[in-house]
């Protein structure tokens, strides 16, 4: 009897732990968006929707080592009617996608089923801690992103507010709103109250454009943020707010299906000619250079970029960068000779380059031009030696180092 009852014992021991091991987000089985809003208004209960797509890894990783977790498993079971969405396979979620605003995965929204409209997004990828945390927020009317933007429309600034909002909206992947919150309080300051720790983290995380009112007033008075957070960080965030402004311009190509903004390309370069900064040559350079490109005039662009790197303006091997992003261009170009004369100078620049790493880069580059005139042999000899650059970079890195790979 005694081995028996051990017997029984073992076995419940051995389910319950299988059973506790399992513990998961019970995601509802249909993908009818109509039943899941239906039995949340039942429930009186927040739908939880998880937007994936089958490529994502960071959707497959909150699948396999978040949603599976026993805290949080147990607070989205008891707190919400889960849903899950394969926002480009999935009919109902493809439609979803669209009404809730999902521009990048994995996106999670928590929905309101009587008006059915996210009171909370959450975008990307963390811990079990930052999940439960968030949908904590999103149960919270004052705090969640709705609450929080009813109430920055109510006219709420203080600090504390602000900086939660911005958070909030940093975390739903909304910069647009992100930046103009941010930049609408920055810009009722004087220098003066600018110039502090707390503002300056304002500025730091939340303002991008070179072209604002904040980072204007940081350009122009930089001796005094300097002071603030050491010149080597204002530095820094100067560099890539120019950066980002002008690489959204100079990127550009026809048959992008979007307009050029000429209108910002001359803010921008107008701006840039009113400071005296380090960083400003090299941008002026390339929004001049891509001027060509926009014109097709291909023979004034290969000679702008010999005049340009003649200066020796750029840094930290910018001038890579600058050169690879140019030289592409001719792959627009249906004079064969000049994009001859690009393949030349690529090789030209791949033999002083020390870098495989770049050297793999250059001959990508390289393989697209071939393309481009129709040498499919010398496009694949070019892919070759890019895979023979590539795989001795990694090797002379000891494995620790991996070159980024184009998604293009």
């Amino acid at each position: 009897m005694k081995k028996v009852f051990l017997l029984v014992m073992l076995v419940a021991g051995i389910l319950f732990g299988a059973e506790a091991q399992n513990r998961s987000i019970n995601f509802e089985q249909t993908k009818v968006w109509k039943q899941i809003v239906k039995k949340a208004k039942k429930e009186k209960k927040l739908i939880f929707v998880d937007c994936y797509t089958s490529w994502c890894g960071p959707c497959k990783m909150l699948a396999n080592n978040v949603f599976t977790k026993d805290e949080v498993a147990d607070y989205f079971n008891q707190t919400f009617v889960n849903a899950k969405y394969d926002m480009e396979k999935d009919e109902d979620g493809i439609i979803l996608k669209t009404q809730f605003g999902v521009k990048a995965f994995p996106t999670l929204v928590f929905v309101d089923p009587a008006t059915q409209q996210v009171v909370h997004r959450m975008v990307g990828a963390g811990s079990a801690e930052w999940l439960v945390e968030g949908a904590k927020t999103a149960g919270d009317p004052q705090n969640n992103l709705t609450g929080l933007m009813k109430r920055y429309e109510a006219g709420e600034r203080n600090g504390e507010f602000l900086g939660r909002y911005l958070a909030a909206l940093a975390s739903a992947y909304m910069q647009e709103e992100q930046g103009k919150v941010a930049s609408e309080y920055l810009n009722t300051l004087s220098e003066e109250q600018l110039a502090t720790k707390e503002n300056w983290d304002l500025v730091k995380k939340y303002v991008s454009d070179p072209l604002s009112g904040p980072l204007k007033k940081v350009m122009q008075n930089r001796d005094k943020f300097y002071a603030v957070a050491g010149k080597e960080v204002v530095d820094y965030k100067l560099d890539n707010s120019i950066m980002g402004a002008t690489m959204a311009l100079t990127h550009w190509r026809p048959g992008m299906g979007q307009t050029f903004d000429e209108k910002r390309n001359e803010e921008l370069i107008g701006y840039l000619l009113s400071v005296d900064y380090a960083g400003v040559p090299a941008a002026l350079a390339q929004l001049y250079t891509a001027a060509y490109i926009r014109k097709g005039d291909f023979r004034g662009l290969l000679d702008k970029m010999k005049e340009v790197l003649s200066y020796n303006m750029f840094r930290s091997g910018a001038d890579l960068n600058y050169f690879q992003n140019n030289i592409e261009a001719l792959t627009l170009c249906d004079d064969k000779a000049l994009v001859e004369e690009g393949i030349k100078w690529i090789d030209e620049v791949c033999a002083v380059t020390p870098d495989f790493f770049s050297k793999a880069n250059l001959m990508n580059s390289k393989a697209r031009l071939q393309t481009k005139i129709g040498d499919t042999l010398g496009a694949d000899k070019s892919k070759m030696e890019e895979e023979k650059y590539n795989k001795e970079g990694e090797k002379r890195s000891g494995g620790k180092v991996f070159r980024a790979m184009r998604m293009n």
